[in-house]
């Protein structure tokens, strides 16, 4: 793989990525056996395929090198390819996005509004971590009910019929409404067991459900017995099970809510000033409102991610060797996050979480330090 960097401003950058056409090879063949596709299934699956070799490039391969890069990357990337993929031809991808500038310093405010950081528990995010360690546990109770909602589990059979002709007909089928397709949901929803829903009508054929069974999960209330087999994070009774979960939840808000301020505060008083290139990068996208007034909301706000990225970095190359006080308190919120998050492995790996939120949590430890911010956690 060859690498050629352009630098097209001190706030905005650009890599071309050659890949030779015996690596895209390789790409190719790592992806069709880490997927166990077929060679019967390369055609039927080209799309798939091309898919999973750009998450690999994008992802891992080009990422990878973006970090050995004399610069540092700010906030999305765009990605070009001059050609079609394809496992036997040499690729060029250019990859755009803004850096960090040299040189680049930000005036603090010299304190943070304490009240800014009083707030309450969020009694919805509590019920939905409860509700899913108690699932990763399997501490609930199937109850039988006469009317779907939104949480049912909903089993019917399926028939096909054309002019009172019973085509086919497929039994005990299951639905999660949870995870159904809105226009099924739709359908679904208040439905009563005895019920047939019309799903699809195509060419006179109908796709009708026939509703048999609806039950809903109940789950036992916290009490110090639950907690105590829950076990999550080594609390053993409801009050501290509580008490954990307010932590874990406060310290984490803190965070967003300070590099929030930081953002908006650096923000109103016009200390940066974005070049074309950044601008223009967040102007051509999928996400650009089309109404002005929306336009402008929209880049202010592409602006304040940007400055909090800022923030984040120049905090931590100047503060890089200095121990972080709060890893235990990160580790938990990784803990906290993949069971809210329905996702045991998570999608950040274990590593990477960490990497970021040390990034972030190193500008709270600046700010309490420095007495710009006098809270406890």
């Amino acid at each position: 793989m060859k690498i050629n960097q352009d630098y097209v401003s001190d706030q905005y950058h650009q890599a071309y990525f050659t890949f030779t056409a015996q690596e895209m090879t390789d790409i190719y063949s790592e992806i069709l056996t880490t997927f166990s596709i077929p060679d019967s299934d390369l055609k039927k699956k080209k799309t798939m395929i091309n898919d999973l070799v750009m998450n690999k490039l994008e992802d891992k391969v080009i990422e990878n090198e973006l970090a050995k890069m004399d610069v540092i990357p700010i906030g999305g990337r765009k990605y070009r390819y001059l050609s079609d993929l394809a496992p036997d031809q040499s690729l060029v991808v250019i990859c755009q996005f803004c850096v960090l500038p040299s040189g680049i310093s930000m005036k603090f405010p010299t304190t943070i509004p304490k009240e800014l950081f009083s707030f309450p528990m969020d009694a919805n995010v509590s019920k939905d971590f409860l509700k899913q360690l108690l699932l990763q546990h399997e501490m609930f109770e199937y109850q039988n009910s006469d009317q779907v909602d939104k949480n049912s589990f909903v089993e019917y059979d399926l028939s096909y019929v054309k002019d009172d002709f019973l085509i086919n007909h497929i039994e005990n089928q299951q639905m999660e409404m949870e995870k159904a397709l809105p226009q099924v949901f739709d359908k679904f929803l208040g439905a009563m067991v005895g019920d047939v829903i019309v799903l699809d009508e195509d060419e006179g054929i109908l796709v009708k459900a026939a509703i048999k069974k609806i039950q809903n999960q109940v789950f036992p209330k916290l009490s110090d017995e639950i907690a105590l087999k829950l076990n999550f994070l080594g609390t053993k009774t409801a009050t501290t099970f509580k008490k954990k979960v307010k932590d874990i939840f406060t310290f984490s808000t803190t965070v967003v809510l300070l590099l929030n301020f930081l953002g908006e505060f650096i923000l109103q008083n016009d200390e940066i000033q974005f070049d074309e290139y950044v601008i223009n990068h967040f102007m051509d996208s999928d996400f650009m409102p089309k109404r002005k007034k929306e336009r402008q909301e929209y880049l202010q706000e592409v602006k304040k991610e940007i400055i909090k990225e800022y923030i984040i970095w120049i905090i931590n190359l100047n503060f890089q060797n200095q121990d972080i006080k709060y890893m235990d308190r990160i580790r938990e919120e990784y803990e906290f996050d993949k069971i809210l998050f329905h996702n045991l492995n998570r999608v950040d790996n274990y590593q990477s979480y960490l990497n970021r939120h040390v990034l972030e949590t190193r500008v709270l430890q600046y700010c309490l330090e420095e007495g710009i911010l006098d809270i406890q956690l």
